[in-house]
């Protein structure tokens, strides 16, 4: 029995199975085909070499010497046109010649079955049949060296300079692959049996690590750099949006991690459910162009929460549907800067607004309050003008009359308060900016807000250490004054109203926290809309929060509130820190 047999046998074997593996993978990608067609033409190549050290006949191991060549006449210029393929930056001089390289592998192939100059000869050995070459063959070996060595310097200097050190390890792999082959094929079927040497051939087991090192890429890093189409699954994992395959039924097939983590729960634990026990609202529609649509999706843990849809139709290679692919996109922060974009809308609207009804009503509200102040001027001077026997009659109405002026001129003034906070509200953030500490201002509103705090809520202080901040002390004290009042008013006896400064970066925080009675879900969206407020008729007018929202955002900061019902509110105010270096 010839054990040698075995060498091309497995050879074959191995190489047919890689190929059949690395063109299963990715057929469509052409580094894959490529790939394929190198292991493939050694596949070919070891199953003739089995069959002529089996035959007895020289005529036919001739022959199928020469038919071998079908699997090895090309393996330069392919070699060379998969590493310009996995570069992605081929030289435009190389990439030119490679039609003419592989015309010239046909010639050869042509040259080995008609002629004698490749193939003049085979010779029995010890171990089966070894071949003489023609004048032809150096011809050949060289063409195929150059090719094969171009390839190995096109991927050491292309793929050495890759930031992925998976496509590095990858790339080393690659190189082995077809470096390994160059050597011992050139030595045990080339080299040697062209100084008469007959040694046993190992070419053909050598290609099957270029086979092996494609079939390591798949199992070693999931995907493989002649296959980039197997990346699918991986951008799935990692997009965050959600992506379903459904059924035509609208049943669940299969789900990303973006899904998953939408709706709480495990990835299987969706499968097989309908997709309307998670989005309701979703209409499938049986269409090949993308549907979108905006929904609510109900999550485990997050409750329900808008999410943007698109579906459109999956169909196989036959055009018949199979099913639909789903993407759900998160709307929470979209909807979150929808609610803010509109109440900056309200707020310059009203802002508008705000400027005329303050101008118009300042006019005559002035001479209104000067004309009470003179009558009430009138009717103190009255009582003095008139006899003592007629001063006794009409005293008591003189007295009652001063009374109505003076609650006049507080009705007056309140009025005059309201066009003020009017003005303020129109007009925020017109003021000159400066470095300002902001430790020594919250404590400055704190004394201000000492009479309103007290009976009320005990003053916690938790500052931490925070650099100065540019604006308008006077607008910011008028923000901290308002927070602190509607603390003092949402709490009682015994609870606690925290200040708290810290650092953020590039910006500092000041949050206000108390522990009253809390913020309605229903009313949070509207608490910084002008004129809106809780309070009773006559204690508030609902612009406190609305000229502090504008404010803190005309200095380049956020003001936000985060409430619960009984459990308390905190406002939170984000100020830019000042850049000393502009005002040094």
């Amino acid at each position: 029995m010839n054990f040698y047999l075995l060498v091309p046998l497995v050879a074959c074997v191995s190489s047919a199975m890689l190929t059949v593996a690395v063109f299963a993978r990715s057929a469509g990608h052409r580094a894959t085909r490529l790939g394929a067609l190198l292991t493939g033409g050694a596949a070919v190549w070891a199953f003739c070499e089995v069959l002529w050290n089996a035959s007895g006949d020289p005529r036919s191991v001739l022959w199928l010497v020469k038919l071998s060549s079908i699997g090895w006449v090309a393996i330069g210029p392919l070699a060379l046109h998969l590493f310009l393929e996995l570069t992605g930056q081929p030289a435009r001089r190389v990439a030119r010649l490679v039609p003419a390289l592989y015309a010239i592998s046909a010639g050869f192939f042509a040259l080995d079955l008609a002629t004698p100059w490749v193939h003049a000869a085979v010779v029995r050995t010890s171990w089966g049949w070894g071949y003489v070459f023609g004048p032809a063959y150096p011809l050949f070996y060289v063409f195929t060296v150059s090719c094969l060595g171009a390839a190995l310097a096109v991927g050491f200097r292309e793929l050495r300079a890759s930031k992925s050190a998976g496509e590095r390890a990858q790339a080393r792999w690659l190189m082995a692959g077809i470096g390994v082959p160059l050597v011992v094929a050139s030595l045990t079927d080339g080299l040697m049996p062209l100084f008469g040497h007959q040694p046993p051939r190992l070419g053909t087991i050598s290609f099957t690590l270029l086979g092996a090192s494609i079939a390591w890429g798949f199992l070693r890093y999931g995907y493989s750099l002649l296959a980039p189409g197997t990346f699918a699954s991986e951008i799935l994992a990692i997009l965050p949006d959600g992506v379903a395959l459904l059924r035509l039924d609208g049943r669940i097939r299969s789900v990303n991690e973006g899904m998953a983590r939408l709706a709480g729960v495990a990835a299987r634990d969706l499968e097989g459910h309908a997709i309307a026990d998670l989005i309701p609202e979703a209409q499938l529609d049986a269409r090949d162009a993308l549907s979108e649509q905006e929904c609510t999706l109900a999550s485990r843990h997050a409750g329900r929460f808008p999410v943007s849809i698109s579906t459109a139709m999956l169909r196989d290679k036959q055009h018949h549907p199979i099913g639909l692919v789903l993407v759900a996109r998160d709307l929470r922060e979209i909807a979150g800067l929808r609610s803010r974009l509109i109440t900056s809308g309200r707020l310059a609207a009203v802002g508008q607004l705000a400027a005329g009804i303050a101008h118009e009503i300042n006019n005559p509200i002035t001479y209104v309050r000067a004309n009470l102040g003179a009558l009430r001027a009138l009717l103190g001077g009255l009582g003095e003008k008139l006899p003592a026997a007629q001063r006794a009659a009409v005293e008591g109405a003189i007295r009652e009359g001063e009374e109505l002026v003076d609650e006049s001129l507080d009705g007056v003034d309140r009025v005059v308060s309201i066009v003020r906070d009017v003005k303020s509200f129109s007009h925020a953030g017109g003021g000159p900016r400066e470095v300002v500490e902001l430790h020594p201002l919250l404590d400055a509103v704190l004394r201000v807000a000492a009479p309103q705090l007290r009976g009320s809520a005990a003053i916690e202080r938790r500052y931490g250490e925070i650099p100065a901040v540019r604006g308008d002390s006077q607008e910011l004290k008028q923000v901290f004054l308002n927070l602190v009042i509607n603390a003092s008013q949402a709490t009682a006896g015994g609870q606690a109203i925290r200040i708290a400064t810290a650092r953020a970066g590039d910006r500092v925080v000041v949050s206000v926290e108390d522990e009253g009675v809390g913020i309605a879900p229903d009313v949070m969206g509207h608490i910084f809309d002008p004129f809106f407020t809780t309070k009773r008729v006559g204690e508030g007018t609902g612009l406190g929060l609305s000229i502090a929202y504008q404010i803190v955002r005309s200095h380049g900061g956020e003001l936000s509130v985060r409430s619960a019902p009984g459990i308390g509110t905190t406002f939170r105010v984000e100020l830019p820190v000042a850049d000393l270096a502009d005002s040094a």
